[in-house]
């Protein structure tokens, strides 16, 4: 009995366990059938492109980027070959193990290629360093089978035909940030965008379309065999209105100085040149370029990034009265003939405005009054016209407000207005303010750019153009051209007339017995022109020293605008130089040595029998 049930005891443990070992089964066999269905059914996809991207991947080639060149056809920017380094995630057993080994044949930032490694796509390389040179690629390649996942890339880097003298034009590349990358589909970390100038402007166009091959590997992902490809298209060529020698002889011109230099065609506003200095290396942007020499640059206290053509903003001084006479001719509040007279300053209620020449210049007419540049004069015409009427011409020719040239960060500027004042300021607008800002003083902020454009609406009789840097977009594999559209983006009624008077005036700027810019004279080449100092700081704490003392960063802005040849306006060219004093001695010798040069490359005509010594 006592036998019997030990047995029995015995057999229901057995039971037991065999229950909880058929259950474990169970359990265990209805996981694998979950899983088995989770990744042959649910993530059937994915799997087949992990599976296919062990031995077929889709491998991009890059668009080649178009070419810039200057208004002759000379190429300006073109790309050349570089090595990169890029590593597939995927194909790394242990990236950390791959960068030390690479650490010790090629000078990597490790924290930077861990960072661009892990934001790579799925089997995208990841691009970690660039510029290897030859012997750098060779001992990578002759030790391949040591670095699964790394591979050597080969990509366009731009070069350039004069770095310096274009960098404000043309632009630096960088790789693209998270911010460019999350607003479009097209880039994958470590492509190179355009950052500024014309390559961030015409970044589409140059860019391209990128392509596409389909490429069998092995198992340390290195390509076997192209299945297929898709051909990349490649971005178009541009060809700039500037000239390349107009441009580089600027470049000399403003060394050791800080300022700007614009050339425009008076008839369409295709802009010649556009030169900022002090400019910048734009090698030091390219991809194998250092941290520091990239830091250089941002840091240096001249400010050469600042495209000073476009942004910078600065009172016009003296070359503003050229409008201020054609307004008052055009509104009929003067004559030619109409005079006043000064006697080196004026007096308006309480107060005492002072003309540069202390002694003043006696009674004038208009056209003596622009060939001596008298303040006074222009003091009276400003309260006879009235701030209305002043800013109501000076918006419409451009002050106050982007011109709308192709080049990014331009500045508006600044041109007050009785709302302004009221609006901002909660003052009214007073007397005073008005004869300041009729010699281009007070409240004014202007751009070179804006101050041709004022004078190419001027003198072609009132058609106010965005100024024009692109002469046409080429298709490189059919070679068909594209010009774009460049209409007159204001219509301004201007007399004739008076801007022939203005003219006058202008001529004898340069050329008359009196002419306050002398400097800028070319022989054989007729110049009207315009002289102009802006203030930096109040006259009282300059006007008992000699120029030559008054320390550099209290000295006045120089400028000289002129217009060329004067009995048929072609060109206009305006020059600002910071701190270079008056307008006579820092800017206008400036202008005078690019219309010769001009002159010698034959957009200007010399009178016969006088040629440039």
């Amino acid at each position: 009995m006592l036998l019997r049930t030990l047995k029995d005891e015995i057999l229901e443990y057995f039971k037991k366990r065999a229950m909880f070992g058929y259950v474990f089964l169970g359990l265990f066999f209805a996981f694998l059938a979950l899983r088995l269905f989770y990744m042959q059914v649910v993530s059937y996809e994915k799997f087949k492109q992990l599976s296919e991207n062990n031995r077929i991947r889709i491998v991009r080639t890059k668009a080649d980027r178009g070419f810039i060149k200057d208004i002759k056809g000379r190429l300006l920017v073109k790309n050349s070959p570089s090595y990169e380094l890029k590593i597939v995630k995927e194909d790394v057993q242990d990236l950390n193990a791959i960068l030390d080994k690479l650490e010790k044949v090629l000078p990597i930032d490790k924290k930077y290629a861990i960072k661009q490694v892990e934001k790579s796509y799925l089997y995208e390389p990841a691009v970690i360093l660039r510029g290897l040179s030859f012997n750098q690629v060779a001992e990578i390649l002759e030790h391949s089978d040591d670095y699964a996942g790394v591979e050597i890339g080969l990509e366009a880097v731009r070069s350039y035909m004069d770095s310096d003298a274009f960098s404000h034009v043309l632009g630096y590349m960088s790789e693209v940030n998270e911010q460019e990358l999350q607003g479009s589909d097209y880039y994958r970390s470590g492509d190179m965008i355009g950052k500024t100038g014309v390559e961030k402007v015409y970044e589409k166009q140059l860019r391209g379309v990128d392509g596409a091959k389909q490429v069998e590997v092995d198992s340390y992902g290195r390509p076997v065999e192209i299945l297929s490809e898709k051909q990349s298209i490649p971005g178009e060529n541009i060809t700039l209105t500037i000239d390349y020698e107009i441009q580089t002889f600027l470049h000399r011109l403003m060394d050791g100085k800080k300022g700007a230099v614009v050339v425009m065609d008076v008839n369409n506003f295709d802009v010649l040149s556009l030169y900022s200095a002090p400019t910048f290396n734009l090698m030091s942007f390219t991809p194998f370029a250092t941290s520091q020499e990239r830091l250089s640059i941002i840091k240096d206290p001249t400010k050469p990034l600042l495209n000073r053509a476009i942004e910078g903003r600065y009172p016009p001084g003296s070359v503003y009265k050229i409008l201020m006479a054609v307004m008052g001719l055009m509104e009929k509040k003067i004559n030619p003939d109409s005079r006043f007279t000064c006697t080196g300053e004026m007096q308006y209620g309480n107060f005492k405005y002072k003309c540069w020449k202390k002694d003043g210049h006696g009674t004038i007419n208009l056209v003596q009054a622009i060939e001596e540049s008298c303040d006074v004069y222009f003091y009276n015409l400003g309260l006879i016209l009235g701030i209305d009427t002043i800013y109501d011409y000076s918006n419409k020719l451009s002050l106050g407000h982007k011109t709308g040239i192709a080049l990014p960060n331009e500045k508006a500027g600044f041109f007050p207005s009785r709302q302004w004042k009221r609006d901002v300021r909660k003052e009214g607008w007073y007397p005073g303010e008005t004869i300041i800002t009729s010699i281009g003083q007070g409240y004014i902020a202007t751009t070179p750019i804006q101050i041709a454009v004022m004078l190419g609406g001027i003198f072609n009789g009132g058609n106010i153009y965005t100024p024009n840097l692109v002469r046409y977009l080429e298709n490189p594999a059919t070679g068909h051209t594209r010009v774009p559209e460049h209409d007159p983006v204001q219509k301004v009624h201007i007399d004739k007339w008076a801007a022939g008077v203005a003219m006058k005036g202008m001529v004898k700027v340069v050329d008359g017995d009196r002419a306050t810019g002398y400097r800028a004279k070319v022989p054989g080449v007729t110049i009207g022109g315009k002289t102009g100092t802006a203030q930096v700081v109040s006259l009282k704490r300059t006007e008992d020293m000699n120029e030559d003392d008054i320390p550099e960063h209290y000295r006045d802005h120089s400028w000289f605008a002129a217009v060329f040849p004067a009995d048929n306006p072609k060109y206009v060219a305006v020059a600002m130089i910071e701190h270079g004093g008056a307008g006579s001695k820092g800017a206008a010798p400036i202008v005078g040595a690019l219309v010769n040069k001009m002159a010698d490359l034959g957009y200007v005509k010399r009178e016969t029998g006088q040629e440039a010594h």
